[in-house]
């Protein structure tokens, strides 16, 4: 039947594989061996007013670039008239059929979700708030079907609906729009590389809070995984990404993921009564009883407290006025044992796997208490205490066992004491539960007392391993006051087998709970634990750190990026590396992995280098502050840079980046010449404050620029290798002339070796002739060498040198301080007295003794570890071995730079010069499986800059080397 429509109606002879649907025949038209089309046949009933919506929903979209149609029309079948839609075959596999999705396809899901709700956004028509059991404003309306639901299911059905229900009026202030409503396991289209090919069926659409759309991604996607929690996140924390959520939608999702099932699981059954064989209607309902079943534990607000922190919240709204005002001086609470730890000496144990072995619980209470005992005397200490984010060895039991992982990181923080001590409220409150757990590792007597903020926001204390006898006096509803004792602390057998103490937890939620809130968590979910039990040490007070520093992985770090730092950041490689050390010309990984940097020009002396590690530490332990002070260290070190400058350049103003240098520069230059426009080199990079990027074409004319300001010109770059006048400097600054004669500029700006622009070496006679030009209509020249300078070109300690000229202002970033914040502008006595204005300049921590005593360190180590002459020597011998790979690889075009600051330009064929940035990708790519990194620059990404610490040795440049070797030969 569907080959006939396709051939008749359409014209296209194909080979049809029918595709599940509803209620609708849906088919996939292969034409010469290949997917090319999407047949959709819609059932007779369907009403003029669906086909109307269809129509449009699909125009609407092929508008967007969403979804293209490539035919419509009527064909009969069996019968009866029946539209039909051609659509173009989107390549892929059903998320059903995709295999087991990893991390990045879920958030790639919530990413497509997202997009699809943007192309939908102001789409309008009549039958968007149509009567539909799918549209989820309407799933209360689903309760009179409770009877045809299964008995398992009913139960949760019915609270799903309820609950539904009772959150309606706050989902209807969200704001509304037509949604999918339907990204199910079959709806979504997945490529090989796991990316999202597109979400199809549009009969599902209607006018709702884009969040519940989310939902409908959200309960499918959670599907047959094994952590569908963590799956959830993944999805939202996409979604955000593309589209942030709000705190309002946040709350409300899981239940309407929630009422998503229950209206999954009621419509089938309601379908399955009125048509038993049609197997479709079944399809997702044994998936969906599972999921039901691995979520019945999950406190629903500690979903949405995850939801929360995966889109970089925090993951419990009220954490931020309860430790807010615990942290004040409102806050007063009184000891809770007889030993006020705000006052005592304490002394934290070690209960992780690296603590010590008398302390491990397979002693016994008695034992493990005795070697605290032994250690509180030995250090000389009033008391113990357990400590708080600790990931600790002694949870081991089936107690902390779970289906997703072991539970085995403290919340809460233990001190330890004699057993049957009193025990004091911190602060007035009233008793929310009582209860005596004394199950073996559990918390023996327990209480849960409610606190109040000044502002009225309550929050919970949870104070376990009290005597049973604790449990007796106080009752639910019984009001203490602060300084009030509230029980005793209980020995081993009534405390849940525990040395005596007193296990103090703060509860910013409740989630639904009680006493069995629990104590320690996964270490995966610590983030979202931190919010729920902020560090008790808020009540407590003890003076010593109490928490342990959380440990990531490298995978841990990735999420937290995305959600809590500005995606604009990016990282380096297809696959990201997990630094944690430097040393000279090298980086750590954490698995202790040595990786040659031969990108970071920033740490200029080489990777923590011990001289500037003992100046920095040294002078901070002494004293840091602004310069409104007379200070030794900005004189000395003022003096000592000016002196590496040839005369008139003597003035020095410090700054705490090469970004403010730049800006200051141009401050200098208009201020001097009274003008304001500036000429730039093309695809120069001078910073990234507002000011830079205006003069920056490497930014300005690139994705998200906005293109030059009418305050630069630009003029063309003077390139030896691709430029229209080759190595002839002087023909390419009469274009600088030309601009000087049409508008006279406040200032020329350039980097002394281009680096955005690929590692240019400016054609000899350039900077002469344009500096000549410059100056004859008035204006100033600055010379960037934020990268190229302090020695790295080799022959010169400031690039300009080579090339016979001396500017009017020189910038220089954060390689003089090795990599600490420091930048500087130097000058001449004239531009610096014309700054002189009656305006100060201020800049309230540039020029501090710390960044100062790191400066001198650095120039001492350039001077006399001889580490200009190094990048001559290195940087000599480095570009010969590159030149001469180039004889046996033809996609090296151009190897180029002086000293460490070196460029390799790569081409697809020599003669045309066609820049080849795949092979610049994947070079880089394999330098760095074999622990060798580069990067890429120039206008089409196709250079690789070679700019390491000027430490690097002719060793390593040989390393170098044959890395790059076999890269280009398995290319």
């Amino acid at each position: 039947m569907l080959s006939a429509v396709a051939a008749d109606l359409f014209g296209v002879a194909a080979e049809v594989t029918p595709l599940p649907g509803e209620r609708h025949a849906n088919a996939r038209l292969d034409v010469g061996g290949r997917p090319r089309y999407l047949l959709k046949v819609y059932s007779a009933d369907t009403g003029e007013s669906d086909l109307a919506l269809q129509n449009a929903l699909l125009v609407w979209l092929s508008d967007a670039g969403t979804t293209t149609v490539a035919a419509s029309g009527t064909a009969v079948v069996d019968g009866k008239s029946r539209t039909a839609h051609l659509l173009d075959w989107v390549d892929g596999r059903e998320w059903s059929q995709a295999g087991p999705p990893e991390p990045a396809r879920f958030a790639a899901l919530g990413a497509a979700v997202a997009r699809l709700d943007r192309a939908l956004v102001g789409f309008e028509h009549s039958e968007l708030d149509r009567a539909y059991r799918w549209n989820p404003l309407q799933a209360k309306e689903l309760q009179a079907m409770l009877s045809l639901v299964d008995e398992t299911d009913r139960p949760f059905v019915a609270a799903a609906l309820q609950r539904f229900g009772e959150l309606l009026p706050d989902l209807l202030e969200l704001p509304q729009q037509a949604i999918h409503n339907d990204a199910n396991e079959n709806n979504v289209i997945v490529t090989d590389d796991g990316s999202i090919a597109g979400i199809i069926d549009l009969g599902d659409v209607v006018r709702a809070p884009r969040v519940c759309g989310l939902a409908v991604a959200v309960a499918y996607a959670q599907l047959g995984v094994s952590d569908p929690v963590s799956a959830a996140c993944q999805v939202v924390s996409g979604y955000h990404q593309e589209s942030p959520l709000t705190a309002a939608e946040l709350r409300l999702l899981p239940e309407l993921v929630d009422a998503r099932l229950a209206m999954s699981i009621t419509n089938a059954a309601e379908q399955r009564a009125a048509d038993p064989d049609n197997r479709y209607l079944s399809i997702s309902q044994p998936a969906i009883r599972a999921l039901i079943s691995d979520l019945a534990a999950e406190p629903r607000p500690l979903l949405a407290a995850r939801y929360r922190d995966a889109c970089g919240y925090r993951a419990v709204a009220a954490e931020r006025n309860v430790v807010t005002w615990l942290r004040s001086a409102a806050c007063d609470p009184a000891p809770m044992l007889r030993t006020d730890l705000s006052t005592a000496d304490v002394h934290c144990i070690d209960w992780t796997a690296r603590g010590p072995a008398e302390l491990q619980m397979q002693h016994g209470a008695d034992r493990v208490a005795a070697a605290i005992d032994a250690q509180v005397r030995a250090t000389g200490s009033a008391i113990a205490l357990g400590r708080y984010r600790e990931d600790r060895l002694v949870y081991r039991s089936e107690a902390f066992a779970g289906q997703r992982g072991r539970r085995s990181v403290h919340m809460a923080i233990d001190v330890f004491t004699a057993d049957d001590e009193p025990v004091f409220a911190p602060l007035d409150g009233v008793v929310t539960a009582v209860d005596y757990r004394p199950a073996d590792c559990d918390y023996g007597g327990v209480l849960l007392l409610e606190h109040r903020c000044g502002d009225g926001t309550p929050f919970w204390l949870l104070v376990g391993h009290l005597s049973e006898a604790s449990t007796t006096e106080l009752r639910p509803g019984d009001a203490v006051r602060r300084g009030e004792r509230i029980g005793w602390t209980g020995s081993a057998p009534e405390n849940g087998g525990w040395p005596p103490h007193i296990h103090v937890q703060l509860f910013t939620t409740l989630l639904g709970r009680s006493t069995d809130l629990p104590g320690a968590v996964r270490p995966d979910e610590v983030d979202v634990w931190e919010s729920i039990s902020p560090n008790p040490n808020l009540i407590l007070r003890a003076p010593e750190p109490t928490a342990v520093d959380p440990v990531r992985s490298a995978a841990d770090i990735a999420v937290r990026r995305r959600t809590n730092l500005s995606t604009a950041l990016s990282l380096s490689y297809a696959e990201p590396l997990h630094i944690v050390a430097g040393e000279g010309a090298e980086l750590i990984d954490a698995d202790g992995r040595r990786y040659l940097d031969l990108v970071n020009n920033v740490c200029h002396v080489g990777h923590c280098h011990p001289r500037v590690v003992e100046a920095l530490s040294a002078q901070a332990a002494v004293l840091n502050t602004s310069t409104r002070y007379l200070h030794a260290g900005i004189t000395e070190f003022a003096r000592r840079l000016a002196a590496t400058f040839p005369d008139p350049l003597n003035v020095v103003l410090l700054t705490n980046s090469g970004s403010e240098a730049n800006d200051l520069a141009l401050r200098l230059a208009r201020t001097a010449t009274r003008r304001e426009h500036a000429l730039v080199l093309d695809w120069a990079y001078h910073g990234n404050l507002s000011s830079l990027i205006e003069i920056s074409p490497y930014k300005f004319n690139r994705a998200g620029g906005t293109g030059p300001g009418e305050r630069v010109r630009i003029c063309p770059v003077p390139d030896p290798y691709r430029g229209e006048f080759g190595g002839d400097g002087t023909r390419y600054a009469a274009e600088v002339a030309a601009q000087c004669a049409e508008l006279p500029p406040a200032a020329f700006i350039h980097e002394s070796v281009p680096g955005c622009a690929g590692q240019l070496e400016l054609a000899d006679g350039y900077l002469e002739a344009a500096y000549a030009a410059v100056r004859e209509a008035g204006g100033l020249c600055i010379a960037d060498e934020v990268q190229c300078g302090f020695g790295r070109v080799g022959t010169h300690m400031w690039a300009f040198e080579a090339h016979g000229v001396v500017p009017d202002v020189v910038t220089l970033g954060k390689p003089i301080g090795n990599g600490h914040p420091i930048g500087a502008v130097v000058t001449t006595p004239q531009v610096a007295r014309r700054f002189v204005t009656g305006m100060e300049y201020f800049n309230t921590f540039a020029g501090n003794p710390v960044s100062c005593a790191v400066g001198l360190a650095v120039l001492d180590a350039v001077e006399d570890e001889r580490l200009m002459a190094n990048a001559a020597t290195v940087g000599a011998h480095f570009k010969d071995r590159l030149s001469a790979l180039a004889a046996h690889h033809e996609v090296i075009g151009d190897v180029r730079g002086r000293g460490l600051f070196l460029g390799v330009e790569l081409v697809s064929g020599r003669r045309r010069k066609e820049p080849d940035a795949a092979a610049a990708r994947r070079v880089v790519e394999e330098a760095k499986r074999e622990g060798v990194l580069l990067s890429t620059d120039g206008p089409a990404d196709n250079v690789l800059k070679i700019k390491p610490p000027v430490v690097l040795t002719v060793d390593q440049a040989d390393r170098a080397v044959a890395v790059l070797d076999r890269a280009f030969r398995e290319g």
